[in-house]
């Protein structure tokens, strides 16, 4: 193990108390530091969402969430069509 591994979830921890402090300039350097080592923070109203990659950039990141979102939604708006479609077609004529 080595040292950067070792210290890792300190930073992380680190990084919300700067921000909750509202030290921004030194939480901004600990996540440029994450970042240089494929460890990405994003923020949300929930806390911190920490994503741990082998390769790649926050962009890449980015984009990545990006393209799983839309595919969600494509596939949210097909099923709903699918249970609408079979809304229609399949439901039993009430006598």
């Amino acid at each position: 193990m080595n040292f950067d591994s070792i210290y890792i979830d300190k930073l992380i921890a680190m990084r919300e108390d700067a921000r909750q402090m509202k030290n921004y300039a030194l939480s901004d350097n600990i996540r440029n530091y994450l970042d240089s080592k494929h460890i990405f923070i994003f923020d949300s109203k929930q806390g911190q969402i920490v994503y741990h990659r082998k390769t790649g950039t926050r962009s890449d990141l980015i984009k990545e969430i990006k393209e799983d979102l839309q595919a969600q939604k494509l596939f949210d708006s097909w099923l709903f069509s699918m249970q609408q479609t079979k809304q229609i077609h399949y439901e039993p004529a009430q006598s």
